[in-house]
């Protein structure tokens, strides 16, 4: 996870380690108040968690992260509103996809986690989402 990207990840402390049958994870936590984020870092957007997937030789694979930002919602009345949003993204070597919107609940870290390593453990999502970055990015390279 490179912390040169932005502010947004470079706050992020790292809690734990994870070990699974195929990969280490990394946890990071955003240890500032997400008050304080919401009030004067919402157009970063700010990172809360962030988990680093590494293979059994150590090699960066993937990250997920849970990012607090701005969205917009289509009310009933098919007028706009603006909200404050939780959307758990992955990030890939090209691009990045979204995972899960938790829409305005702010998920705490453990659920959060929870989830993170379901997909990695049960969906073996990392390989999938390997793939489908790379498939991506041929047909990106075929289209130019």
């Amino acid at each position: 996870m490179s912390t040169q990207l932005s502010p947004r990840w470079s706050r992020l402390v790292k809690t734990e380690e994870i070990e699974t049958p195929k990969y280490f994870i990394d946890c990071y936590v955003c240890p500032v108040d997400f008050d304080e984020l919401r009030e004067h870092h919402i157009d970063e957007p700010p990172v809360l968690y962030a988990f680093a997937v590494f293979d059994r030789n150590n090699k960066y694979l993937l990250s997920y992260a849970l990012e607090m930002r701005k969205a917009v919602r289509i009310k009933e009345d098919e007028t706009e509103e603006e909200y404050i949003g939780y959307f758990l993204e992955t990030y890939c070597e090209h691009q990045r996809f979204s995972c899960k919107n938790f829409k305005e609940i702010q998920p705490d870290f453990e659920s959060v986690r929870t989830m993170v390593i379901q997909f990695i453990v049960e969906y073996d999502a990392v390989e999938k989402m390997i793939e489908y970055d790379q498939e991506r990015a041929k047909e990106s390279e075929e289209k130019s």
